[in-house]
């Protein structure tokens, strides 16, 4: 599955794009990407069993509601308290005109949603292309889109897709069955994408990477019905597939040669300026470092009211909680330092509900000269050694909570029982490094076999969470004998980091140029692991960025992928966090509930958990 990443402003979201993940700053419903900033995250729903009807969805998650200033922490088995957002009712009736400004503080990098990584770009893509099913953004179900009927056969090998009657792009031309073939295609023969593992499971899709075929028989479209034809039992696949945003085939087919697997879309001018949509508003302009904007699209089947949606970048966030404070933007999220002045603006409404992603430190495992970050012992200790409580507590505010595996609260297969919760102990810290052989110097370091432990931590600029959450970080491994250096660059600079740079020594194994790394992740409202945690996931544009492998942890992610029954999905999951909660690959840090204001003039707005930024249908708002 996909991750979005995403930069925050106190918030985050390394959202990779991972079933998909996106690195928060943004992605794509049922994506994984990295993020900024905590923020919501648009995720596909879990899908549990393979059902007829593809109805079944998970428990529903908690409801935005309207934000007080408490936060709760998660114990034993149980989920934290989770507040849901309470939404006003829409005033007045449906009509169409205006504008809404969503502000953030990362600029796009691409209107590709093959090649998109990050959770702001991929917010601006869901505007201009659609998927053939959608997530509810308070339950995390599948829900119709291009498609209006689907199914799941009961083997876990066969989805079935109905397409709406008269299906348009924006130009006018028809929207058909093959256009989403051509999508997974693209996806397929891509060098860029992180979403190749969300279509790879399709009879064909390898033959096809690889040129010894110049078609994917496992797809097949008969007027408005579409077959997709899968290897094995793919537990996810509703979510991944179905998920997977429609670029035209008239506009980027002629980038590709169907015998020739050199041939892609990755450079294609329109990635950055698309001509055509399938979604509900079409691009106007991208003007970098300042704003995108979208119109509406009269051609999409389900007219949107407003005329324009505009994606507005400010420096940081406490410039963009000013402009939401003054109506210079009409929604935006905002850090837990200034909920309680952001609740007194009268002209905007504060929505708090649990955000499906965290904020983590990675340990570097194919970097040069740390090779002690590959110590199970080393990595543990960084965890006694670091109060994720008081950051919570101190810089969250208490809006949030510590995380100590991968799945988070919000999702079904949450479960925390028999984990160990890493209770900040300074002096088990201490213990596990002296057991370790590792010894404290003059300096107060400590060092084995003349390396010290010392290394540096970097984030993105401007987030302010991340920015204060490294500089704890380096004041209480200093006390236990580790030195850690705090370093921030850009959000669009650490994303390259984490995708395209090469460790001078082990590069061509794939590692990356950084020691340790604080970012987020936005999930996939199915929680698949494949695309953060799997072996195979760590080539470069890769979720799994920080080289971590493991056999037993493969086993497991692949038992959740392809034993399809709840209740042998759910424990194959619990499985692959009890290795994670043992091996602490990462810190990983807190979940930080949403806290999104929005102005009292939108109406009809829905955001929940399951909604990048609550960015839930904007084709069905209205400005009053």
């Amino acid at each position: 599955m996909d991750f979005l990443r995403r930069p925050v402003s106190g918030r985050i979201v390394s959202t990779f794009t991972a079933s998909m993940f996106v690195l928060a700053a943004c992605g794509p419903a049922g994506q994984t990407s990295p993020t900024s900033a905590p923020a919501a995250t648009t995720a596909p729903a879990a899908t549990g069993a393979p059902a007829a009807a593809a109805t079944s969805a998970p428990a529903a998650a908690p409801a935005p509601t309207t934000a007080s200033a408490s936060g709760a922490q998660p114990t034993a088995a149980a989920k934290p308290a989770a507040p849901a957002p309470t939404v006003a009712a829409a005033v007045g009736q449906p009509k169409q005109g205006g504008r809404v400004i969503w502000g953030d503080f990362t600029d796009i990098k691409t209107l590709n949603p093959v090649t998109s990584t990050d959770t702001s770009s991929t917010e601006v893509i869901n505007r201009i292309y659609t998927p053939l099913v959608t997530i509810d953004p308070e339950t995390g179900a599948i829900a119709p889109g291009l498609a209006e009927k689907w199914d799941f056969a009961a083997d876990g090998k066969t989805l079935t897709f109905q397409l709406r009657d008269g299906l348009k792009f924006s130009d006018g031309s028809a929207l058909t069955g093959d256009d989403f073939k051509f999508t997974v295609m693209a996806t397929l023969r891509s060098k860029k994408t992180n979403h190749k593992n969300n279509v790879d499971q399709i009879v064909g899709a390898k033959e096809y990477i690889d040129g010894t075929s110049s078609d994917v028989s496992g797809i097949n479209v008969n007027g408005k019905t579409l077959t997709v034809t899968l290897v094995t039992p793919f537990c996810p696949a509703m979510v991944q597939i179905g998920n997977l945003n429609i670029i035209p085939k008239s506009v980027f087919g002629k980038y590709f040669d169907p015998t020739d697997a050199t041939k892609n879309l990755d450079d294609a001018p329109e990635n950055n300026a698309p001509p055509v949509a399938s979604g509900a508003f079409m691009f106007k302009e991208w003007v970098p470092n300042d704003h995108t904007t979208v119109v509406r699209n009269d051609n999409f089947w389900n007219k949107a009211n407003i005329d324009e949606w505009v994606h507005k970048v400010y420096p940081n966030g406490d410039a963009l909680t000013a402009a939401l404070k003054v109506g210079e933007v009409d929604m935006a999220t905002f850090d837990p330092k200034d909920l309680r002045d952001m609740q007194s603006v009268s002209s905007v409404q504060v929505f708090k509900y649990p955000n499906l992603g965290y904020t983590y430190i990675g340990w570097n495992q194919a970097r040069g000269g740390k090779e002690f970050l590959q110590d199970k012992a080393v990595r543990q200790a960084l965890t006694y050694g670091l109060n994720v409580d008081q950051v919570v507590q101190k810089v969250l505010f208490g809006e949030g909570f510590k995380m100590v595996a991968h799945t988070p609260p919000v999702s079904w297969a949450y479960d925390t029982a028999g984990l160990n919760d890493y209770k900040f102990d300074p002096a088990k810290a201490e213990q596990l490094l002296q057991q370790d052989g590792w010894a404290k110097g003059s300096d107060g370091i400590y060092a084995k076999g003349g390396q010290k432990l010392e290394f540096s931590i970097i984030t993105n600029a401007g987030n302010v969470i991340r920015e204060t959450f490294i500089q704890i970080a380096a004041e209480q491994y200093k006390q236990i004998g580790v030195s850690a250096e705090p370093k921030t660059e850009s959000f669009e600079a650490l994303v390259d980091r984490l995708n395209q740079s090469k460790d001078p020594k082990y590069g061509e194994q794939g590692g990356h140029d950084f020691d340790a790394i604080v970012i987020g992740w936005g999930l996939s409202s199915d929680p698949d692991m494949y695309s953060i945690w799997d072996s195979n996931s760590t080539h470069a544009g890769e979720n799994n960025a920080i080289q971590y492998k493991n056999p037993a942890l493969d086993k497991a992610i692949d038992d959740s992928r392809t034993h399809c029954a709840p209740v042998d999905r759910k424990a194959a999951l619990k499985a692959a966090d009890q290795i994670l909660n043992e091996e602490q690959p990462y810190n990983f840090g807190f979940a930080q509930n949403t806290l999104l204001g929005v102005s009292k003039k939108i109406q009809n707005i829905k955001p929940g958990s399951f909604a990048r930024f609550g960015q839930a249908k904007p084709e069905t708002w209205w400005i009053q």
